[in-house]
């Protein structure tokens, strides 16, 4: 049996930061999945990036921590304007709404994360996806359906607006294997804080602008 770990890292890090309060140390998070108890193979790590500096942030997650990276540039959607006829109700005479649909940045690695686990992952072996997506909710039916156990690692906390992150399709799914096969398990992110947590002098340091010769301010 072998054990490998996925991070969908957008909802991953929307999920700790916004339902638990804590940001997650990615170095701490690589470490603890390497560690005696889950032993992960290969960690792989999946989120886009916007500009050259966070590709190379992203990067330097492969080469200096040993994340298996996987990426693509953030595609920007531009704003559009559409005209939306309506009629006065008094004057019965017709006139054009303009009415703007705002553009938003989106750079979705769901096909990579699937693809790789399609590839990687073979019956017996286990594996730690990190999301609250129900995307992924096929994926993980056929993983267990190809006989690998699947440890869905989020939370299921609301967010300060009282929104849960975690899809209600992967919540079905836990209840049905709860039942059926077990072979797809949760794992609540808020009981590793702990060993994954960003500390607060580790944000300060991180939030540090930089001058113009390169070092911090």
């Amino acid at each position: 049996m072998k054990r490998y770990a996925f991070i969908d890292a957008p909802n991953t890090s929307g999920t700790t930061r916004e339902c638990l309060g804590f940001i997650v140390d990615w170095a701490k998070l690589f470490k603890f999945l390497k560690n005696e108890k889950w032993n992960c193979e290969e960690v792989f790590f999946y989120k886009g990036y916007k500009g050259d500096k966070e590709k190379n942030q992203l990067e330097k997650l492969e080469q200096d921590i040993g994340f298996s990276v996987r990426t693509k540039l953030t595609h920007a959607h531009p704003d559009r304007t559409i005209d939306i006829p309506i009629k006065c109700g008094q004057c019965e005479n017709e006139f054009l709404y303009k009415y703007t649909i705002r553009g938003n940045r989106k750079s979705n690695c769901d096909v990579e994360l699937t693809v790789d686990a399609l590839k990687t992952l073979s019956k017996g072996d286990e594996a730690l996806i990190f999301t609250g997506d129900g995307d992924f909710a096929y994926l993980i039916e056929t993983l267990r359906d190809n006989g690998v156990t699947i440890f869905i690692v989020s939370s299921k906390e609301r967010d300060g607006n009282g929104n849960k992150r975690f899809s209600t399709r992967l919540t079905d799914i836990l209840k049905k294997e709860g039942i059926i096969s077990k072979k797809v398990k949760f794992l609540d992110i808020n009981r590793w804080r702990s060993n994954i947590e960003k500390l607060e002098e580790e944000k300060m340091k991180t939030a540090s602008p930089e001058r113009s010769d390169g070092s911090r301010m």
